[in-house]
């Protein structure tokens, strides 16, 4: 089979744990795509906090898409033109912060280029660290909300955030999908958005299959693009539910599984 497409997630997939794209994922990348082919970055983060690391990938020279905000939106790199998004329904976004509210999570979402914040804990600050992006705790803000998100996140301890994943089975309300990408996030976004789902609207523009599509990852979120995907790869440092969905196994973020992958698959 010859595959065509490179879809990669990027925290704890494309990127190791100190936030990198080692100097040889970045070398092998490059090369993959002046060899002809599509490498697409699939992530969690706001569009922002993606551009930096598709920049240093040149993204932009090659053509290519980004899948933000865990599939609600795509943007087209070459002209920054954002062509698919999908917001919360308001009446499920009004009832999903006062659930945060009420089980001890801080709410985040995103907002003219910013982080916003309902309130402080231990893992609030690590979304800044990743996308490095500016961030704001202003409760008001979310108090006074009016306008529909894109995706919330709710952020606190994995003693609170595991449970209610499970509790709520995947779904928020009447329109949601609530899933974790780490231990201590509950993501939760429209129920028509997934990276699968918006995988196939790009599949379609790009005028490939869905089996010519390789796609890795290492979270619950990532689930649906490596289900649907001709090839899903999970890294070593996977959570388990996404290794048992996975058609493969690579080595781990810190190993660049990410060059093992686009060897064993492409060349």
């Amino acid at each position: 089979m010859t595959y065509k497409c490179l879809v990669l997630d990027m925290d704890d997939t494309l990127v190791n744990d100190d936030n990198i794209i080692t100097p040889k994922i970045k070398e092998t990348l490059i090369k993959f795509q002046e060899d002809g082919y599509i490498l697409v970055l699939a992530s969690g983060r706001p569009l922002q906090g993606m551009l930096k690391d598709a920049y240093d990938l040149e993204l932009d020279k090659f053509g290519s898409y980004l899948i933000s905000f865990n599939g609600a939106t795509i943007t087209r790199m070459n002209d920054m033109e954002t062509i698919f998004k999908k917001h919360i329904e308001l009446e499920d976004q009004n009832a999903l912060l006062d659930y945060f509210k009420e089980k001890g999570l801080a709410a985040l979402t995103y907002h003219d280029g910013k982080i916003m914040i309902s309130e402080e804990n231990d893992y609030t600050h690590i979304e800044a660290e990743l996308t490095g992006m500016p961030m704001e705790y202003n409760a008001a803000f979310f108090e006074n909300l009016d306008e529909p998100m894109l995706k919330f996140i709710g952020v606190g301890s994995p003693d609170i955030v595991k449970p209610l994943e499970s509790q709520l089975g995947g779904k928020f309300g009447q329109y949601c999908n609530a899933i974790t990408s780490k231990d201590f996030y509950l993501e939760v976004f429209h129920e028509d958005v997934s990276k699968g789902a918006t995988l196939h609207q790009l599949a379609n523009i790009l005028d490939i299959g869905m089996h010519d599509i390789v796609a890795v990852g290492d979270g619950n979120n990532d689930i649906t693009m490596i289900e649907e995907a001709g090839i899903g790869v999970a890294v070593e440092n996977a959570t388990d539910r996404l290794k048992a969905a996975a058609d493969d196994i690579t080595k781990s973020n810190n190993d660049e599984g990410v060059v093992a992958v686009v060897e064993k698959y492409f060349y």
